[in-house]
């Protein structure tokens, strides 16, 4: 048994090891903020990738301080139902999941599109050659996620 849990640790240690390192093409954090800040509790995270997708449904925004887009490992997504696109929404009466999203993760944490929000506001408007996204809002544990930045471009 000894032996078998020697093993086990080893792999362990090396599968986290592998996954520590950052790519060659590119996945590590550039140095300045292309898009600005988030905020996740009291950490500032400088956003270098934004992309945006739009749907009949949903328009969505994928940040990251990742350049890499293969290789976003940190990364959140923020999204409304489009019919509430440019309203002041307060998440406490919406449906997560049909009215909005916000997904954060990060490799030491996850939080899930299906958790409600605790509380706060999302606003989301589309221009026609950018969108802008102020989010302050409390998650489920009680950490609070913040962004805004008006004039993200459409991808």
């Amino acid at each position: 048994m000894f032996k078998w849990t020697n093993i086990v640790v080893l792999v362990a240690t090396l599968l986290l090891a592998v996954g520590c390192v950052a790519g060659e093409n590119g996945g590590e954090q550039s140095g300045g903020s292309k898009y600005g800040t988030l905020q996740l509790g009291e950490e500032q995270i400088p956003i270098n990738f934004a992309q945006t997708s739009d749907s009949e449904d949903m328009l969505l925004v994928v940040l990251s301080p990742l350049t890499d887009q293969s290789h976003l490992t940190t990364n959140a997504i923020i999204g409304v139902k489009s019919a509430l696109l440019g309203k002041e929404l307060d998440v406490e009466y919406l449906y997560c999941n049909d009215d909005y999203i916000v997904v954060y993760e990060d490799p030491q944490c996850y939080y899930a599109p299906f958790r409600p929000l605790k509380s706060g506001k999302i606003t989301m408007r589309k221009g026609d050659d950018s969108v802008g996204v102020d989010v302050d809002v409390v998650l489920f544990d009680g950490t609070p996620l913040r962004y805004k930045n008006e004039a993200l471009p459409i991808n």
